[in-house]
């Protein structure tokens, strides 16, 4: 019985205290599984996790500038500029290249493939 209660509290303990990765960039091109060059005349790092997205100028300096989902050939969340939280969403094109996102009032970010 020690060796299961033993074993239980482990378990307790580890479901707790360790986290699931989060989608997060860090300052190394390493954490990038991709580069997209976008109409804003920036290019982003793309960290990719399960269906979640995240772009972030690869600097380090600068803060997200869009966090979302892949839901099928579109994605969907907000993007980040200064102040605003923008919602966005768009397809996906049929080679994976290239990603149009549009904010509700009409305002487009198109981000093409770059590099690994």
């Amino acid at each position: 019985m020690k060796s299961i209660s033993a074993f239980s509290f482990v378990a307790l303990f580890a479901a707790l205290f360790i986290a699931a990765p989060s989608i997060e960039a860090s300052d190394g091109q390493d954490s990038y599984a991709s580069f997209w060059k976008c109409s804003d005349g920036n290019t982003y790092g793309l960290v990719a996790n399960g269906n979640q997205r995240a772009l972030y100028l690869p600097s380090g300096r600068a803060p997200i500038f869009f966090s979302g989902m892949k839901k099928g050939e579109t994605y969907v969340g907000t993007i980040y500029l200064g102040n605003q939280q923008i919602p966005v969403s768009g397809p996906i094109s049929n080679h994976q290249t290239r990603v149009t996102l549009w904010s509700g009032d009409g305002r487009s970010w198109v981000l093409d493939f770059s590099h690994k």
